[in-house]
């Protein structure tokens, strides 16, 4: 398993990339606390995309089976990583957060990571 690290200059791009290239596909939201350990937030429903904003952060959107809208914002991210297989695919998306629990997005059918090159 391999950790990296997206600039935050890169963020845009990178979540535009993920959004296209992961459209429709069966993602889960877990929060990971210290206190709490790790809670789904959302599992196994059909990423819709991810957006970055510098004035209102990072959104997750996703449309569950009966046809639900569901957005998790992440207000104040301050480290976006991606967590890649030793096969090469993408596995997850880490997002902290100030203040927050950690946000780890992870696909169910992971992709290859060269595939997020515009």
């Amino acid at each position: 398993m391999h950790t990296h690290t997206i600039s935050p200059p890169e963020w845009k791009s990178v979540f535009d990339s993920l959004s296209r290239v992961y459209d429709g596909a069966h993602a889960s939201l877990e929060l990971l606390s210290p206190e709490l350990g790790a809670q789904f937030e959302i599992e196994d429903e059909p990423l819709r995309g991810i957006s970055y904003d510098k004035r209102t952060g990072v959104e997750l959107h996703f449309l569950t089976r009966d046809g639900r809208h569901l957005a998790h914002r992440i207000p104040r991210p301050n480290k976006v990583q991606l967590e890649e297989r030793d096969d090469g695919l993408l596995n997850a998306v880490e997002i902290d957060s100030d203040g927050d629990p950690q946000r780890v997005l992870r696909f169910q059918s992971p992709l290859p990571s060269r595939l997020l090159t515009s």
